[in-house]
């Protein structure tokens, strides 16, 4: 009995996993030139893309896997880490194979058992060689000046829209996938049906039109790249401006625009987050704190999240334009703290410790450098632990102009955990209120920084 037992046991575990391999398809990528050793299968899903599998080879032949009944949409083979270079595709339910080479990234990846992936690529490719057609002859609009010439090229680029147009109505009605459709037609961009004479006039155009082809409730757009990319594109490099503050005006009306298009808050929730980080990368404050205050904060409860809140103001409060934390020590045998300073115009705050080799060589160029600025503070806080503090302290004679503050416990110091400093030197520059004005790299920077100020650049 116990045999009979094992071997139906047996059976059982080999059917069931003869129909997990059954439900699963493949991916089948073959990359000529080969720069990586793994690839990474994603999926795209409104503002996010999450993971689906990975491949690992040591040829450039690699094969993910997805289970059969994934939802059908774009997906994206990441195949280098170190720059980022992907490769979009289309699932429709069947295993394919994809091959490109990587030293060609303008060839078009050839795909087998695939035709939707193929009519995709083609469509893009056909369209985007008339649009930078278009362009090319709308840019020597902008240029010309003789009547001849504009007429000229007047007529060259209304006979290009009208072809563009015919072609492009012939796809939208003979193409028989609907996901192919839709994808395209979001990604072709609207042309104003005349070239525009004033390059003022051009961009407010492209604005105005820029999402006519886009339904944020497509569900194939919602499950492809399209949307996100479609968004940053208007927010980020459809608004220039030369100063910090109506650069920053003009994303707030661009983000404006972009979320009265959503009502999908699921949606919406994961584009605002995805500005959100996207402004907290460059420690843009003012943007980052709009889209808490005026977008995250007012969505339903059920799409924020507390621990986002949070880390993002941990990571957020050293940004340039915070005020610094404050904190206290002990000099001489007096408690100071650094709000307590106020003889000074600039205050430098410099994480360091005495086992830091790069440290032992920057220190004594920024106290060469202040020795005569006597409207510079150097407070130097010595990340160090039991052992080290000893020889911290006989470094410390050294710099008689800096206040010394001992950080002991290093990386797990409250100081150091206060200004998210994991490595050393680290440094701070504040204005005399105690505002981080700046956040050099190394003390080069640092000098660079006060010798523009000094010099009035």
């Amino acid at each position: 009995m116990r045999k009979i037992f094992l071997f139906s046991f047996l059976l059982s575990y080999l059917f069931s996993l003869a129909q997990n391999t059954e439900a699963l398809d493949t991916i089948h990528l073959s990359i000529k030139s080969p720069n990586t050793k793994r690839v990474i299968l994603y999926s795209a899903e409104g503002a996010t893309q999450k993971y689906i599998s990975y491949s690992d080879a040591e040829d450039g032949i690699f094969d993910l896997v997805l289970p059969h009944d994934s939802h059908h949409g774009m997906y994206r083979l990441l195949y280098n880490q170190k720059t980022m270079d992907y490769v979009d595709c289309l699932y429709t339910g069947n295993s394919f194979s994809i091959s490109f080479d990587s030293n060609k990234p303008l060839e078009l990846p050839v795909f087998d058992k695939s035709e939707d992936n193929q009519n995709y690529y083609k469509a893009l490719d056909r369209f985007g060689v008339v649009q930078a057609h278009l362009d090319s002859l709308q840019v020597a609009y902008f240029k010309v000046q003789d009547s001849l010439h504009i007429a000229k090229i007047k007529a060259q680029y209304t006979d290009a829209f009208n072809q563009f147009k015919q072609d492009f109505e012939t796809f939208t009605q003979t193409e028989a996938s609907d996901l192919v459709k839709d994808l395209v037609i979001a990604n072709v961009r609207v042309q104003p049906q005349v070239p525009i004479k004033d390059p003022v006039a051009y961009l407010p155009y492209i604005k105005a039109h820029y999402f006519d082809r886009v339904d944020f409730n497509n569900t194939n757009l919602i499950f492809s790249s399209i949307l996100i990319d479609k968004v940053m594109d208007y927010v980020f490099y459809l608004t220039v401006a030369r100063d910090e503050t109506t650069q920053n005006n003009l994303y707030k009306k661009s983000i404006s625009d972009v979320m009265q298009k959503i009502d999908n808050q699921e949606l919406k929730s994961g584009f605002i987050k995805a500005l959100i980080q996207s402004y907290a990368k460059d420690e843009n404050i003012v943007m980052t704190d709009f889209l808490l205050e005026s977008y995250y904060n007012k969505l339903p409860k059920a799409y924020q999240n507390d621990k986002f809140v949070l880390g993002l103001q941990q990571d957020l409060k050293t940004a340039v334009g915070r005020m610094a934390e404050d904190f206290s020590w002990k000099e001489n045998g007096k408690a100071k703290s650094l709000y307590q300073l106020n003889d000074y115009t600039y205050y430098i705050l410099v994480f360091w410790s005495s086992s830091c080799p790069h440290c032992l060589k920057e220190i004594p160029k920024l106290h060469e450098y202040i020795k005569e600025k006597k409207d510079y503070k150097v407070i130097a806080v010595g990340m160090e632990t039991e052992e080290s503090k000893e020889k911290w302290k006989a470094e410390t004679y050294y710099y008689p102009e800096f206040s010394h503050v001992l950080g002991l416990g290093k990386w797990e110091n409250p100081i150091a955990r206060h200004y998210n400093v994991y490595a050393t030197p680290t440094y701070f520059i504040l204005n005399a209120n105690k505002k981080i004005i700046s956040k050099p790299y190394e003390f080069i920077d640092l000098k660079e920084f006060f010798d523009k100020k000094e010099t009035g650049e």
